[in-house]
């Protein structure tokens, strides 16, 4: 590894590099933060597309107080002072046409989530449009997430930074985080936003994405702990070797298991697990009822891991990690 002080700008293409040549150890990692990010979206939403149209509004309320710095700039945008910034802005109003263009959603479902979401109190009614709402009772559950989502994101950036041979601990990166919140926040979700517009526009069904999360993550352990740090080339190449030890190795999945980590409904569940099987992504073990990640290459990589859709994915939060990188290191130095 090179030493630190070559690392002093590092550019999106170093994390990007990265993660190709460590796929199977770091999009492992990565594919577990999306996940857990994704499926407390679902569960607090009803939908990932609930959920994306969510972080639109949350977005564009971390912007408003970011550009308070415009008028103070040592104006405090960190996590414990989120409630006062929240309460001392003019909320932002979104209209469904342009949360359908940022989205790459429907209008009409578009307005019909949001219809729902104004049923559950997370928006409101403006005389132009919508805006967020956060009540008071929402506020323990909306700190919660954060801090949750913060830890998780911050797990993942220091495992990036110790592959660069850059020694920041996890909890070093969670205190720079919480420190400028909605900056950093900003650009996070406007990573988030951009993916699943790409997923939207390659699946029509995000719901789908965070299943196929769930099968693709014991697949990339299973590759890791057995065939050792395999780059992105290698796990292309791979067809068979995964699906011959799968009743041994315990790495396919059921409804159940998917529906109790993302909350998703069983029968959802089911029903879009047989459409998976139908992109050709996975299989299904008919005794078992059962799925694992197809192992034929050109049916596994037809439709989810396609090259474009991984580079796409790559590049897009590499992009974000070179940003919270190069503030971390100039602290550190």
């Amino acid at each position: 590894m090179q030493p630190l002080k070559k690392f002093l700008n590092i550019e999106p293409k170093d994390i990007s590099n990265l993660i190709k040549s460590h796929y199977s150890i770091l999009m492992q990692s990565f594919y577990e933060s999306q996940s857990t990010f994704l499926s407390a979206s679902y569960k607090r939403y009803k939908s990932i597309e609930s959920a994306n149209i969510m972080l639109c509004f949350q977005r564009n309320i971390h912007l408003e107080i970011i550009r308070q710095r415009e008028k103070d700039l040592n104006y405090n945008v960190s996590l414990e002072n989120f409630w006062d910034n929240y309460n001392n802005i003019n909320k932002p109003i979104e209209k469904i046409v342009s949360i359908s263009k940022i989205t790459d959603l429907p209008k009409e479902t578009v307005r019909r989530k949001i219809n729902k979401l104004k049923d559950l109190g997370f928006l409101i009614n403006q005389e132009k449009g919508f805006s967020l709402n956060i009540s008071q009772k929402d506020k323990e559950m909306f700190s919660k997430h954060s801090e949750s989502e913060t830890k998780n994101l911050s797990t993942f950036v220091a495992k990036i930074l110790n592959n660069l041979n850059i020694k920041i601990k996890s909890e070093v990166v969670e205190r720079e985080i919480k420190s400028q919140f909605s900056f950093y926040w900003y650009h996070y979700l406007s990573c988030q936003i951009e993916w699943l517009k790409w997923w939207q526009a390659e699946l029509k069904d995000n719901d789908l994405l965070l299943i196929a999360l769930q099968a693709t993550i014991p697949t990339l352990h299973y590759m890791d702990k057995n065939m050792k740090i395999l780059n992105l080339d290698e796990v292309f190449l791979i067809t068979g070797k995964v699906e011959r030890d799968v009743k041994n190795k315990n790495f396919d999945i059921s409804a159940t298991s998917v529906s109790d980590v993302t909350g998703i409904p069983r029968p959802t569940s089911i029903r879009k697990l047989d459409k998976l099987v139908n992109l050709g992504f996975l299989t299904r073990d008919d005794k078992t009822k059962r799925y694992s990640v197809n192992q034929s290459t050109d049916a596994r990589t037809k439709n989810i891991l396609s090259r474009s859709n991984v580079n796409f994915t790559i590049k897009t939060f590499s992009e974000y990690i070179a940003i919270i990188s190069n503030s971390l290191i100039r602290n550190k130095l």
